[in-house]
């Protein structure tokens, strides 16, 4: 049993692979494996909290490559087959590296490693991210898909901002703080311990 979010991440990484590989993006076929990739990112965390010895910190390392793998695959395959405004999939673009660049350098100058925090703006972007390609395949082309996609870059970009202030601000790393106000909180345990 304490396997089963373990493999539910792991295939979260398989189905995201398989999405390269579908024609056409965003046709059915790659919709419901998106849709499967994506619920398993909703269930695997929850799950691993909930059975005895679920929850390791391999476990929280698949699943920070796992959602990276399925945001570049987002981006590079399935956003430019949204037909979306051209400049929203460059600031999509821009928002991936930055996230990428700056986990890795504030992770690294700090605690010497890259990090992937699961706060709580970042579980939002995730749940934005995983809801656009669901609202173009249900609505299509239309301005809403574009304003929702306008949305999603502003959230992603603070919840990235508030992730490298994290990385620099904590004494030690914990990729499971919920946000900025914890940090303090967070150094306290630790100057406490």
């Amino acid at each position: 049993m304490k396997y089963i979010p373990n493999m539910l991440t792991f295939s979260r990484i398989a189905l995201t692979i398989a999405l390269i590989f579908i024609y056409p993006p965003m046709g059915v076929a790659s919709f419901i494996v998106y849709c499967i990739a994506g619920s398993t990112d909703m269930i695997d965390g929850p799950l691993a909290r909930r059975i005895p010895g679920g929850k390791s910190k391999l476990g929280a390392e698949l699943d920070s490559i796992a959602d990276m793998f399925l945001i570049i695959v987002g981006t590079f395959v399935l956003m430019p087959a949204m037909e979306i405004w051209s400049w929203l999939w460059f600031a999509v673009i821009a928002a991936v590296s930055l996230r990428i660049v700056l986990a890795s350098i504030t992770g690294l100058i700090k605690h010497k490693k890259v990090l992937f925090n699961h706060t709580i703006a970042n579980k939002i972007t995730a749940l934005l991210l995983f809801t656009g390609p669901i609202l173009y395949f249900i609505i299509g082309m239309h301005i809403v898909v574009n304003l929702f996609v306008v949305f999603l870059i502003v959230w992603a970009f603070m919840g990235i901002f508030e992730e490298g202030l994290i990385n620099l601000l904590l004494k030690e790393p914990n990729t499971n703080i919920k946000g900025v106000w914890k940090v303090k909180e967070e150094n306290e345990k630790i100057a406490d311990s």
